[in-house]
């Protein structure tokens, strides 16, 4: 079974993508000692360069190399650029549809107004985030007041919204 893994190998985000890189390799070759079928996991790195632009491009490498399934978590952008092309492979090519497994990509934008029954997020969305850390803090007298810093993308400003 070969696993795209898209995410950044280089630039700002490298040292939290080789991590998880390397925790998903770690866990195929688990599973590969590990499973009485006999199945083998592949993973397939490619360095999206945190770019909608180059997850698509680093999307149809994968394809190339006979990928189905997908994975992703840094960046809605990439994620929104994922759910865009897979909607369009499976449309166009009946048999031989790509799965989406996103593990970390937060807008929930992702499963409302852009849901796919291609996508599976693997991680609560901010809306769900910002719900229980602000349903646990209204019942604590201690908390008085609360700072945001939040960063100035998407996430950032979606967590001020929520």
């Amino acid at each position: 079974v070969k696993i795209a893994w898209l995410d950044p190998l280089s630039g700002l985000m490298a040292a939290v993508g080789t991590n998880q890189l390397k925790t998903t390799q770690y866990l195929a070759d688990e599973f590969n000692k590990k499973n009485a079928s006999g199945v083998k996991f592949e993973i397939i790195a490619i360095d999206n360069k945190l770019s909608p632009q180059e997850t698509t491009a680093a999307l149809r490498s994968a394809q190339d190399q006979g990928a189905r399934y997908i994975t992703q978590g840094n960046g809605s952008g990439p994620a929104l650029a994922i759910i865009d092309a897979v909607e369009k492979n499976n449309a166009r090519n009946p048999g031989k549809e790509l799965l989406y497994l996103n593990y970390a990509a937060v807008d929930p934008d992702l499963t409302n107004s852009k849901c796919s029954y291609w996508h599976f997020r693997l991680d609560a969305d901010t809306s769900m985030k910002m719900e229980a850390l602000t349903t646990f803090m209204k019942d604590q007298a201690d908390i008085k007041k609360v700072y945001l810093i939040n960063q100035n993308y998407s996430h950032g400003q979606q967590v001020a919204k929520y």
